[in-house]
């Protein structure tokens, strides 16, 4: 949102009520794995995939399932561009859960961070 505010000169408004749901992607649950999603992980537990940004540090990661990266270097914007993939990626992978180690929430973090939190998000059983 600072990005948006600082080219525009005006502030980004956020409503301060619920709003009808007017596309996919403002539902809570929204591109959800089929494997359970768990946020802001500093340790990994057994048979979970582990999803870092950048040269992050997380306890227990030798026992991760499988690791995946979504910027080596920490960019946002890379992170941003891999997000989808490296998330199917993690769920091919065949683990029950997908641990995604912390996203700063700066900048387009702020973005990752809301699409982690609705694919985390409890989902509507059909």
């Amino acid at each position: 949102m600072a990005d948006v505010e600082a080219l525009t000169g005006r502030p980004v408004l956020r409503p301060q009520h619920k709003t009808a749901i007017v596309a996919p992607g403002m539902m809570v649950s929204h591109y959800a794995p089929r494997a359970a999603v768990r946020l802001n992980a500093m340790r990994v537990e057994d048979g979970e995939a582990l999803v870092l940004c950048g040269p992050q540090t997380v306890e227990n990661a030798v026992a991760a399932h499988a690791t995946f990266q979504l910027s080596a270097t920490g960019d946002l914007a890379e992170a941003a561009s891999r997000l989808y993939a490296t998330m199917k990626q993690a769920d091919a992978s065949g683990a029950t859960t997908i641990a995604f180690a912390p996203i700063p929430e700066g900048g387009i973090g702020e973005a990752i961070n809301d699409r982690l939190s609705r694919a985390a998000a409890p989902r509507k059983e059909d």
